[in-house]
């Protein structure tokens, strides 16, 4: 489960800015929408950053897939970084600086009748790098409390080398830390993170962190593109019962017309019903909104099957705030066994009527006067329980996050001839 992540000099984000996922002690939050980890710590489950247009909210998103597909590229891949190429911050001095990801994951919950036997583990992986190499690499451990180094990877900076001088690094490694060494130090260069090459060495300490960016973290695929269509397809041709959840989950948001879905020639086919007669499409003519639904509906499922850490971007796009309130309170209903956490990233000011989300689960996302991302939590501002007008403050401006808009004249200026 993700408990935070930090970036910084990212895209929009110069300065470190937090997305977090624990929840906070306040009686008047429910406690329905908690996973206990230990004795000390609850996650929420599900969460969101909502803001303006172009205020930077992908950016933690981009990030997030960013590291994911660094860390899951296989040897055979060059260079993993390239993904980082133009993503430090655009406003920066000096170029191709290095960008910062810290995460933490929580690998292990606790048992919390005996935690000094069965402990919570809490991985914090921090990176640093920029298209070329990595500057700063580390992972640590936490049972419980008790913060435990696993490996650390620093640049040496020569300050007489050249750019062709070869890189150096400098490594600790924490008396727990199981998996190659000496061997693992030779082989890896300056495109490639430690933590990739010690898992697929079967290291026992990094492979469990690896697991999680390449099984339990499920960032969906934006829009309704070809990509989504394959995704779907993948998913209930393994799981093929989710055919007819998926019409039951349409059914619940008043799509009531959909009878059957079938693959035909490697396409996904919608046969539509009702009382006078019967057609059928493809998945790519029907409305961009169903498709849409089917997609979120798919991941959902993957969700409530599997512990999965379920990341939207654009979450309430093409939705109407009905749905978009009413799914993610199917989320919360289905999800009470595996512990699924949700991320939805929108503008959309639906997301704040009260009790759909805990308040310690919104974040706002806004730029500054230097035009740099900060993010900032609901939590922040006063509330009253009998009194919960947090949608129509944050229409009327109380919490910021507003799009400023100005009046526009469109000018038909004469051509030159």
């Amino acid at each position: 489960m993700l408990l935070d992540m930090t970036i910084a000099n990212f895209k929009s984000v110069k300065e470190p800015q937090t997305i977090s996922f624990e929840a906070i002690k306040d009686n008047r939050f429910p406690e329905s929408k908690i996973v206990g980890v230990n004795d000390k710590l609850n996650l929420i489950k599900s969460a969101a950053i909502i803001g303006p247009n172009g205020a930077g909210k992908s950016s933690f998103v981009r990030a997030l897939e960013s590291l994911k597909s660094i860390l899951s590229s296989t040897e055979e891949v060059e260079n993993p970084l390239q993904i980082l190429s133009g993503t430090s911050f655009a406003y920066s001095k000096e170029k191709n600086t290095p960008c910062t990801i810290s995460i933490s994951i929580v690998l292990e919950k606790g048992n919390q009748n005996n935690l000094d036997e069965e402990p919570s583990i809490i991985a914090l992986y921090s990176f640093s790098a920029n298209n070329k190499k990595i500057t700063h690499e580390s992972l640590y451990f936490v049972f419980n409390r008790s913060k435990k180094l696993m490996f650390e990877r620093t640049e040496v900076v020569d300050p007489l080398a050249d750019e062709d001088s070869p890189i150096s690094y400098k490594y600790r490694f924490g008396k727990m830390y199981r998996g190659e060494k000496k061997r693992l130090i030779k082989k890896i260069d300056e495109k490639h993170a430690f933590l990739s090459e010690s898992a697929f060495k079967d290291g026992e300490t990094a492979g469990p962190v690896k697991n999680w960016f390449d099984n339990n973290l499920n960032i969906l695929p934006m829009g309704v593109s070809t990509l989504s269509e394959q995704y779907i397809m993948d998913q209930i041709t393994k799981h093929p019962s989710w055919v007819q959840q998926l019409i039951n989950f349409l059914w619940s948001l008043d799509i009531t017309d959909i009878k059957n879905i079938q693959i035909m020639n490697n396409r996904l086919v919608f046969s539509h019903t009702n009382v006078m007669q019967s057609y059928a499409t493809y998945y790519s003519l029907e409305s961009l909104s169903l498709r849409r639904l089917c997609l979120i509906g798919i991941a959902f499922f993957e969700s409530f099957k599997d512990q999965k850490t379920l990341i939207i971007d654009d979450f309430g796009m093409l939705l109407h705030p009905y749905v978009l309130k009413h799914i993610i309170e199917i989320f919360e209903e289905c999800n009470s066994e595996t512990g699924s956490q949700l991320l939805a990233v929108d503008c959309n000011p639906s997301l704040l009527v009260p009790g759909l989300l805990r308040r310690d689960g919104v974040y706002f996302a806004q730029k500054n006067e230097k035009s740099e991302t900060v993010y900032f939590s609901l939590a922040e501002f006063r509330y009253s329980k009998s009194r919960d007008l947090t949608s129509e403050q944050y229409m009327n401006g109380a919490f910021g996050a507003l799009p400023l808009l100005s009046d526009f004249y469109f000018v038909d200026g004469k051509e030159e001839k």
